[in-house]
């Protein structure tokens, strides 16, 4: 089984390199697909689904993710947006699967950013960056989430208050120094614990419909 995880920015494909074989292990090969911004994403997506669609129809074991940052979008109307796009491209969702409870798409958004994953893995920030102290329980920074004023610029502020990136916050890097560290058990992003959630739910259903094509009667 292969699988396309589509991103809207470098950092966030940067993360997925390390984080994903910690996922996924074994089970199946990825590729991870950079559009550059949120906006370009959301206009070829469509496309793309279209594409992934007939490969699907001509045999490929296939599966796709989509992860996109909330930013300041309202939540349910980004989700509903990314399913309907799912939906016309005649493709099953985890929100909407078929008629086998079958599905070959998860759609999962970063809530606020990608960088509060980071934020949500106390441990794998202080490794990349031994110079931080304990923040974890510290209110701010509790929920990762719900981080309010931008998720990247309050990392950057914890980094620079402790003596890295004064100046420029620069996200690729930033995220090849953190993600390696990333542990999927124990963050405390919901939405990082989701996204793997996402991936473990392909990975079944990958493995559920194949065992129902090989229990198919011989005729």
């Amino acid at each position: 089984m292969h699988i396309e995880v589509q991103v809207e920015e470098p950092s966030a494909e940067e993360a997925l390199r390390h984080l994903l074989p910690k996922v996924v292990g074994g089970r199946a090969t990825f590729k991870v697909v950079n559009y550059g911004s949120k906006r370009s994403l959301l206009n070829k997506l469509p496309s793309r689904l279209q594409a992934y669609a007939a490969r699907i129809r001509d045999g490929e074991r296939l599966k796709i993710v989509i992860l996109v940052d909330r930013d300041s979008d309202d939540c349910r109307q980004l989700k509903a947006r990314l399913e309907r796009m799912v939906s016309q491209a005649g493709l099953a969702s985890k929100a909407a699967p078929d008629g086998d409870a079958d599905f070959v798409v998860a759609t999962r958004l970063a809530i606020e950013e990608l960088e509060a994953w980071f934020l949500g893995d106390e441990r794998a920030v202080r490794s990349a960056f031994p110079r931080v102290p304990p923040f974890a329980r510290k209110a701010r920074f509790r929920d990762p989430d719900a981080i309010t004023g931008g998720t990247w610029e309050a990392l950057h502020r914890l980094l620079k208050r402790h003596g890295s990136y004064p100046e420029v916050f620069p996200k690729i890097e930033v995220a090849r120094r953190i993600a390696p560290h990333l542990d999927v058990n124990t963050n405390r992003s919901a939405s990082f614990r989701t996204f793997c959630g996402g991936v473990e739910a392909l990975l079944a259903s990958a493995i559920t419909a194949s065992g129902r094509q090989t229990d198919q009667p011989t005729l």
